[in-house]
């Protein structure tokens, strides 16, 4: 079984059928820290690190969010629910 799959059994093991059922992009962002690495990201994503840093410095021309990336001592971390907000906004399925 691949992490991947691993990871969405997981997360569909949270939602209970007492609770309200939740949109897909909340659960795809629940293990994550409130700050992550872009590696975490590009991994969790499946995406490549480099398209992460394309996000930071060519935020402009791609239209990133304003406050998606903050750098604590010369290292680099996204903020993982502006993030969510924004593949909510890209993505009408998630939303």
């Amino acid at each position: 079984m691949s992490s991947n799959e691993k990871f969405m059994m997981k997360n569909q093991s949270k939602v209970s059928s007492g609770t309200e059922p939740r949109a897909p992009g909340d659960m795809f962002f629940d293990n994550l820290p409130e700050f992550a690495r872009p590696r975490l990201i590009a991994d969790t994503m499946g995406l490549s690190i480099k398209t992460i840093y394309d996000w930071r410095y060519r935020a402009g021309i791609l239209k990133a969010p304003e406050g998606l990336f903050v750098k604590f001592n010369r290292i680099l971390y996204i903020k993982t629910e502006i993030l969510r907000k924004w593949v909510a906004s890209q993505n009408s399925s998630l939303a």
